[in-house]
């Protein structure tokens, strides 16, 4: 998809040298023009490409990075800008008018009043910010309306450049050789012959039919976020308030960060975080404590108690009892009356790390057949299932906030780690926000010096493999936090010199 969609960019653009900016610019930098000589005419030409380049990057990768802070992508998002390519495809195809028009041209003035090579980089600038001048396709339209949808910067930056590249390119080929009896009769050509500009918009309707079947069939494109690395040594990220606090690797004590405050060790370990409230373990009891001061509010008896999370009403927390795994909570405003079980299971089952927003706490439930992703009401203990996957592919600790989900999908193809709406999302539809290698490392799939067999597969050609982690390394993706503009993650790294264990900071875009 990402091909294709880079492919209908540059055709576009190259269709943009079809219009009067584009023949203007052409006689505007020729060595018998403004230029006067071939050397200006050289530098002015790497002007007006680099201009143009900056004018793309600025219209396409800025519309992804306003739709990335918009929150846009996903499956919808991706519907949507599938639509938007086939509509242009078809327009460009029957060769239809363009609707609407942009008709403004270039300022001439500039090329009079300024150096020949600054005019050229502002007039580069302009044709490459693409709707400030003619515009020759509806592949234009439609590649900014992808940009803006899916809100992946990565994939507006390469539209960007290939659309610069391919708008700048006849010019800065033509220029110079205007010298030359052969280039002006090329030059001349461009105006002469419509039917090219029929072929190329003609061309970039296929690369848009390409890309619009890639998005329909595939949904949004997985483009990860580059992450920030949150702590060098820490696990099991915890949000709350304008805090941030984690587990130091290896059962050590817990660690909390505060706006304006540096980071301070608490008195115990497994710390999680609520929008006022702070819980840690010390031994087989719970501790409750304001979030600003740290003052002790509350200390609740948990034998086998772990991974406790804690809202404003509710203290939730995981225990061991022999082979069974318990979720228990109380209700903070009634703190005397008895834990309440809410979710019990039996080994090889398992319960995961539970994360609370409000009332609601979610976490991950693993059988031998299922790997699901459950809500609980806390005050109704209702239970949902949010998330469900069978067979392979296991569903591992999520985070809940604001209705949005953060949770990380784990398979033989891949680990990702996914941002949704609470309810009525998809692993296959989900923001991908993160993608590492499997976790465990697959054998190469033939011996030495020999290929794999095709027998018994159609045409004779086995399907792809999985990816394959480098030998002697193996990366896991663990617990989650989600914040109203981060997503967090620990990230474990397994070499032959050891073992480290990160908390990367990932943009929730």
């Amino acid at each position: 998809m990402l091909i294709a969609l880079t492919l209908a960019a540059f055709v576009a653009g190259v269709a943009g040298a079809w219009s009067p900016c584009g023949f203007s610019m052409v006689d505007t930098l020729a060595p018998h023009g403004y230029a006067g000589r071939m050397r200006v005419t050289v530098v002015a030409c790497a002007a007006f490409a680099a201009g143009a380049l900056a004018g793309g990057v600025a219209t396409f990768g800025g519309l992804a990075l306003v739709g990335s802070a918009l929150g846009l992508g996903g499956g919808a998002a991706a519907a949507v800008a599938a639509a938007a390519l086939f509509v242009a495809a078809a327009g460009d195809t029957a060769g239809r008018r363009i609707v609407p028009q942009v008709r403004r041209q270039v300022p001439e003035s500039w090329r009079r009043v300024l150096p020949l090579p600054l005019a050229a980089a502002l007039y580069g600038v302009l044709l490459g910010l693409g709707f400030t001048t003619f515009v020759l396709s509806f592949a234009v339209y439609a590649l900014a309306a992808v940009c803006l949808a899916l809100g992946a910067p990565a994939l507006g930056l390469a539209i960007g450049l290939a659309f610069a590249a391919g708008r700048s390119l006849p010019v800065i080929l033509l220029a110079p050789m205007q010298a030359s009896e052969r280039g002006v009769e090329l030059a001349g050509a461009m105006g002469q012959r419509p039917g090219v500009l029929h072929a190329l918009r003609a061309a970039g309707a296929v690369a848009l039919t390409a890309a619009a079947l890639a998005l329909a069939l595939g949904g949004a494109p997985a483009v990860a976020a580059e992450p920030k690395l949150a702590s060098r040594q820490g696990t099991d990220p915890s949000v709350g308030g304008r805090a941030l606090a984690w587990q130091r690797p290896g059962g050590g004590a817990g660690i909390i960060k505060r706006i304006g405050v540096a980071a301070q060790q608490l008195p115990g370990s497994d710390t999680g975080l609520g929008p006022q409230s702070v819980v840690w373990r010390e031994g087989d009891v719970l501790v409750v404590a304001a979030l600003d001061s740290l003052a002790q509010t509350l200390r609740v008896p948990a034998p086998g108690a772990e991974e406790p999370a804690v809202s404003d009403r509710w203290l939730v927390w995981r225990a061991r009892e022999g082979n069974d795994a318990v979720l228990r909570s109380i209700d903070l405003s009634a703190p005397a009356q008895p834990a309440q079980e809410l979710l019990r299971s039996s080994a090889p089952g398992e319960l995961g790390r539970p994360s609370i927003d409000g009332d609601r706490a979610v976490l991950h439930v693993a059988t031998g057949r299922t790997s699901q992703i459950k809500e609980i009401v806390l005050p109704t203990r209702r239970v949902r299932v949010l998330r469900k996957e069978k067979g392979g592919p296991l569903l591992l600790n999520p985070s809940g906030l604001g209705g949005k989900l953060l949770y990380v999908r784990s398979s033989l193809l891949g680990q990702k780690v996914l941002l949704g709406p609470r309810r009525g999302g998809s692993p296959r539809t989900d923001k991908l926000l993160y993608v590492a290698r499997p976790p465990s490392r697959r054998d190469s799939g033939h011996e030495g010096g020999h290929g794999r067999h095709g027998q018994g597969y159609p045409g004779g050609r086995p399907p792809p493999l999985a990816p394959r982690s480098p030998e002697g390394v193996r990366i896991t993706l663990w617990t989650t936090a989600l914040a109203r503009r981060a997503a967090y993650v620990t990230r474990i790294r397994h070499t032959d010199r050891g073992v480290s264990t990160q908390i990367l900071k990932l943009r929730r875009r």
